[in-house]
């Protein structure tokens, strides 16, 4: 355990001093928040409340997708072609604590984005939180570990940056325009909305927005977490069983 923890300090360090990461996990994504809630686009999607309560839990969602899609993807790439992860699979340490360590550093990361993206809301425009602290932070927990290990395969086949580049733009901006963030997906063309039908994002949104904007109901937000959980059980048996940190 000690090792676990020294690994996932040491993650943390590594990350933030990395000015370009705290910039796009942290600045970019509240910056997107306050420019889209300052255009007037609820009455264009006949939004019951609010655009900056609506958008809220979809920048959310957004936000934990990017930070494993984009942001682990190409950190873990960086590792490897720095060699740094071959050195410490030469040490007496497991693969298995060194990806936890790095999953569980990048899921205090995105609990930390959460929180700020909250505060924004609630302080400049007076967003709605429910206080649904609990189950706000499953959703944020098992969104969170889903994309995070779908950054971890996309590392587990790109090898470079520019191989990674149009792997993560296939994943991440279907999931970016289906995925229930800037609009419900009842205002798709029908097929596109079967579409966004099979994404995880759109249950996180979903689930974050229920959580968000009314009190608890299980309910309510009990199916958007079984299929998450489903999702997060399926891509954790995948990565399991594929994910090398060392390339053969």
């Amino acid at each position: 355990m000690l090792s676990f923890w020294q690994l996932f300090k040491a993650n943390l360090k590594m990350f933030y001093r990395e000015k370009e990461g705290v910039y796009w996990t942290i600045i970019m994504p509240a910056v997107i928040y306050i420019a889209v809630s300052l255009i007037p686009l609820g009455k264009l999607i006949n939004a019951q409340t609010a655009y900056s309560n609506f958008v809220l839990p979809g920048i959310i969602a957004m936000t934990i997708m990017q930070g494993g899609i984009y942001s682990l993807a190409y950190w873990v790439i960086d590792l490897k072609s720095r060699g740094i992860t071959k050195r410490l699979l030469a040490t007496p340490l497991k693969q298995w604590q060194l990806v936890l360590s790095l999953i569980c550093a990048r899921l205090t990361v995105v609990v930390a984005q959460v929180i700020i993206l909250t505060l924004i809301g609630k302080i400049i425009f007076h967003a709605q939180f429910a206080g649904n602290f609990f189950s706000a932070l499953i959703f944020v927990v098992e969104g969170g570990a889903i994309f995070l290990m779908i950054g971890l395969l996309i590392s587990n086949y790109a090898k470079t940056y520019d191989s990674a580049a149009p792997m993560t733009s296939a994943i991440g901006l279907p999931l970016t325009f289906l995925g229930n963030i800037f609009y419900p997906i009842t205002l798709l063309p029908l097929a596109l909305q079967r579409i966004a039908e099979a994404l995880p994002i759109t249950y996180l949104a979903a689930g974050l927005r229920q959580t968000y904007l009314y009190p608890f109901n299980f309910a309510k937000i009990g199916f958007d977490m079984l299929i998450l959980t489903i999702w997060l059980a399926v891509i954790l048996a995948v990565t399991v069983s594929v994910f090398r940190l060392k390339d053969e």
